[in-house]
């Protein structure tokens, strides 16, 4: 069975398997923003633009036949029309600047997207930007846009971010620009999470834990309790003090005192690989809904997770597990 990469070469005609090969073996986009420079950009004439250039051709013929000056005339402004459009097109899509935007992880049964940042120093027209899941228009009227790309619905596994071709026929649709980018980056595909109830994990201390449970169900809203102290960027924002924020825009969290003895523990129960690792991208998932600790046991590593980057760490290591 052909993999996913030959079945979308498939698609392509042979100018654009050959120039996206050429593409991604001469240039590589490290890190920051890419720019479009000229050395980057493919033309060729499209359907219509190998009839101009038919009928150049039999143009010229026939009034160098007759010697007919008008003729002749005709013939040097239909090339110039051919030729001005060829650079137009190049000169439409030359100095793009892109950025990309990769989530720190994405979760497997679900559609995954990257964001492009498009900009340029003056408005471009009639551009196009073909993925892996089809072609998207793109508005650059104003100079810039900003797009939500599908790359589809990946496996869970650590992949490279496809190829995008970024094309263009402007002005006249007699010839096509186009030119390949391969953005940087890893997408991380966590497994599928599959959530319980709290009470379904078991704590690291279940005296402190139950104890804090149960006094969080003895008031309405967990917001109401514990001590009042700075927001920092790894709490969840269900933990924020809402009614004192709307009161005095201050940013501040309620500290519920669920330390390292009252962490969730997540280990890789038996049976079947995949079933096992969507209980514990489940599990890291109530944690953080929650805003408790977590520490997880896989393949005889421990990760404790207690903030965004170690809740990173260990989804990569759920998506790279084999």
């Amino acid at each position: 069975m052909a993999s996913g990469d030959e079945r979308k070469n498939k698609s392509l005609s042979f100018s654009e398997r050959l120039t996206r090969r050429l593409a991604l073996r001469r240039r590589a986009w490290s890190d920051g923003a890419w720019h479009i420079r000229q050395s980057h950009i493919f033309i060729l004439p499209n359907r219509y633009g190998f009839y101009a250039g038919f009928l150049v051709l039999a143009s010229f013929a026939m009034g160098y036949k007759v010697q007919n000056n008008f003729i002749l005339l005709g013939v040097i402004f239909l090339f110039l029309v051919f030729m001005l459009s060829l650079i137009a097109s190049v000169r439409n899509i030359q100095g793009l600047e892109i950025n990309i935007d990769l989530e720190p992880y994405y979760f497997a049964g679900t559609m995954q997207h990257i964001r492009l940042s498009l900009r340029k120093d003056q408005p471009a027209f009639n551009l196009k930007l073909t993925g892996p899941m089809g072609d998207m228009t793109l508005d650059m009227s104003n100079a810039a846009t900003g797009i939500m790309v599908p790359i589809g619905r990946l496996e869970r596994g650590v992949h490279g971010v496809p190829a995008l071709k970024i094309e263009t026929v402007f002005p006249f649709g007699i010839a096509r620009a186009w030119s390949w980018v391969r953005p940087p980056g890893d997408v991380v595909v966590a497994p599928m999470p599959s959530e319980h109830a709290v009470k379904a994990y078991p704590r690291g201390n279940p005296a402190m834990a139950e104890a804090a449970d149960q006094k969080r169900q003895q008031n309405n809203f967990a917001d109401e309790l514990g001590d009042l102290r700075d927001y920092a960027d790894s709490d969840p924002p269900a933990r924020i003090d809402w009614k004192r924020y709307a009161a005095t825009r201050e940013t501040m969290v309620r500290d519920h005192g669920i330390d390292a003895q009252g962490e969730m523990v997540l280990r890789q129960p038996k049976g079947d690989l995949e079933t096992g690792l969507s209980y514990l991208s489940g599990g890291l998932m109530v944690a953080e809904r929650i805003g408790a600790p977590a520490r997880m046991t896989l393949g005889g590593a421990d990760y404790q997770i207690y903030d965004k980057p170690a809740r990173e760490k260990a989804y990569y290591a759920l998506a790279q597990t084999q």
